[in-house]
């Protein structure tokens, strides 16, 4: 028992050693490597937070050096033993272009020296960890262990600078590695922002020197555009106004002329028009500034050559003097006339036409300028459009004038020839139909075959002669009798009417319509007319033995009547004439008799109506009319449609 309890107290013993034993090798060292490696990361964590919060886009070079040198000072706080120093290649060497700590050895800041490192860093474009140190001439990191060298500030593909980081105890340079690692990488990022920057601040800078270059070019220019479109906007006004209603050539030219001495700060701004009768430039009469009695009497000939305004209209080219009462080249008598001293004169063209000459003076000399000249020159070529276009239009107005005269005459005088021509041929036409009945006398075959043919021929030319006056009083100012109208009775009657005549061709004529049609408002005569008008046509231009169709459809609006016949149809080339006056098919001008007029007079009584007419007719399938009118609309006891 003994020897148990003191064997349990020996293995307890040796566990307690054992266990210290093993404390003090191996987890305490463990533990304080971990504190230390807390300690490292919280250190790094730390610089990492800080770098990131003061991150910024330099706008300089000097800046960004001040950005790097602020965090390579920082690095040096927590390495306070090592060095940094940033060295940039000189011809082909290295000098040193910036140290943030203590400078060690002898070594110069502005020496060069060759160190194969650096070379070999700046190359291969990644750190370089160089242990042991060897020292670059001068011992610029003289007693330092070991160096870390990082690539620094990226161009063109290379790299503008390296930065050495030496300490030294080698261990410190590897402790320094995580810190580089990620400021470097940092610090490069923000170097190529700041290269676009720098670029886009010079681009901005020289765009800046270029827009102001163009704004003082713009400045110096500014006074005479500024001009220049008012000039082009009052001149448009007066050409809107001289083309307007009124159209008034002499209010066009005397405004053209009055802007022109405002704009030109001229006393005398005058057309001189070319008159080929007496072969002489004529003053206008809306001259500005020249006497009344001046432009009534004021002219050139064209022989008088030592005219400037004859020259610029022989010539086409404009002229300018300074002092026209002492210059040569003007007809003295006509520059004292008015006391102009600076004159310009412009020919105006039109095409490849001159139609005479555009004179600006003024009362003092050396007024005027090449620009006012250029400017003249425009608006003699707009003048020149004006007077064109209103001559064009008292043209085309005196002739529309007289067609209407003559309109109006013949539309008089085809009235009278009808009214006149209806009397005798009613006459003709009650004896041809006495005689034929017999009541004077018996008639042989022959006579009485000669007799029916002067009765259906005297029909005819009545039937000619009443479209005739039908179709004058549609062109005056005949009234149509509006009222509600049952279109569904106007319609069988017509049929009614016309169903003799359907069975002289063996043609049968089929009506159709909706169960109830709304009235529409129209004048039953002359919607009769349309109707009668359409079922005739239909009839004539039908084979024997077909069948002529008549419908009725409410639209809602309007009610619409259509006709459809079964004959050849009409060619597409002649939809668009069939309803023209006097106009008759091709096909049918010597087979089927007609005057040409009903198509004619029927769309003249719809559009009286407020309605439409239209054809439609598919190739060789026949013909279908229609027509539309307004539906009557019943009124309430306030005056409101229903």
């Amino acid at each position: 028992m003994h020897d148990l309890i003191a064997s349990l107290t020996i293995g307890a013993v040796l566990a307690f050693a054992a266990w210290w034993y093993i404390k003090f090798r191996c987890l305490l060292p463990a533990e304080r490597r971990l504190r230390r490696a807390e300690k490292e990361l919280s250190g790094f964590s730390e610089f990492a937070r800080e770098s990131l919060e003061h991150s910024s886009v330099p706008d300089s070079l000097e800046h960004y050096l001040d950005i790097a040198e602020y965090y390579f000072i920082k690095l040096h706080a927590l390495f306070a033993d090592g060095s940094i120093a940033a060295f940039e290649r000189s011809g082909s060497g290295w000098r040193v272009a910036g140290l943030y700590s203590e400078q060690r050895g002898d070594q110069s800041a502005g020496a060069v020296f060759a160190w194969e490192p650096l070379d070999r860093c700046v190359n291969e474009g990644e750190f370089l960890l160089q242990v042991p140190l060897e020292p670059p001439p001068g011992e610029l990191f003289s007693g330092m262990g070991g160096a870390l060298l990082c690539p620094f500030m990226p161009s063109h593909g290379g790299y503008r600078r390296i930065v050495v980081f030496a300490h030294p105890v080698p261990e410190k340079v590897e402790a320094a590695l995580p810190y580089l690692r990620f400021l470097m990488p940092y610090l490069n990022s923000v170097w190529r922002l700041a290269e676009k920057n720098f670029a886009l601040k010079k681009d901005t800078e020289q765009l800046r020197s270029e827009l102001s270059a163009v704004l003082q070019e713009l400045d110096a220019a500014g006074s005479r555009l500024i001009q220049r479109a008012k000039e082009r906007k009052a001149l448009y006004e007066v050409v809107t106004k001289a083309t307007g209603v009124e159209k008034d050539m002499s209010m066009g030219c005397s405004a053209v002329l009055n802007i022109v001495a405002k704009i030109a700060e001229a006393d005398v701004a005058a057309a001189l028009l070319y008159d080929d009768s007496r072969n002489e430039l004529v003053a206008h009469p809306g001259s500005y500034g020249v006497p009344e009695d001046d432009r009534l009497h004021y002219s050139i000939p064209i022989t008088n050559t030592s005219s400037a305004a004859v020259r610029a209209f022989v010539n086409r080219r404009p002229f300018m003097s300074p002092d026209a009462q002492n210059e040569p080249e003007v007809a003295g008598p006509h520059a004292k006339l008015w006391s102009i001293r600076s004159l310009m004169v412009v020919p105006i063209v039109l095409g490849e036409r001159v139609i005479g000459v555009l004179r600006v003076g003024s009362l003092r000399p050396d007024f005027f300028t090449p620009d006012q000249l250029e400017f003249l020159t425009i608006i003699a070529d707009e003048l020149a459009m004006i007077i064109e276009m209103t001559t064009l239009y008292e043209n085309a107005t005196r002739t529309a004038q007289e067609l209407t005269q003559l309109n109006k005459l013949k539309d008089e005088f085809l009235a009278t020839v009808s009214h006149e021509l209806k009397t005798p041929l009613t006459t003709i036409k009650g004896f041809v139909s006495v005689i034929l009945s017999g009541e004077v006398g018996p008639l042989n075959e022959q006579q009485s075959n000669f007799l029916s043919v002067v009765d259906q021929s005297a029909n005819r030319l009545a039937h000619l002669i009443s479209n005739l006056l039908d179709f004058s009083r549609l062109n005056g100012k005949v009234e149509m009798e509006l009222q509600p109208v049952n279109i569904r009775e106007l319609v069988s009657r017509s049929v009614s009417n016309m169903l003799l005549k359907a069975r002289e061709k063996e043609i049968a004529i089929d009506s159709r319509f909706e169960k109830k049609l709304p009235d529409v408002y129209a004048d039953s005569r002359w919607i009769t007319q349309v109707i009668d008008n359409l079922l005739i046509n239909a009839i004539k231009f039908s084979r024997r033995g077909c069948t002529v169709r008549i419908t009725g459809q409410d639209k809602g609006e309007v009610v619409v009547i259509s006709v459809e016949d079964d004959g050849p149809g009409i060619p597409e080339e002649e939809r668009k004439l069939v309803f023209e006056k006097f106009y008759r098919g091709k096909s049918s001008v010597n087979q089927v008799p007609g005057t040409g007029l009903g198509l004619a007079i029927s769309r003249s009584v719809i559009e009286k109506h407020g309605g439409r007419i239209w054809l439609e007719s598919p190739q060789g399938s026949g013909a279908r009319f229609n027509f539309a009118l307004p539906v009557h609309k019943e009124k309430t006891q306030y005056g409101e449609e229903g």
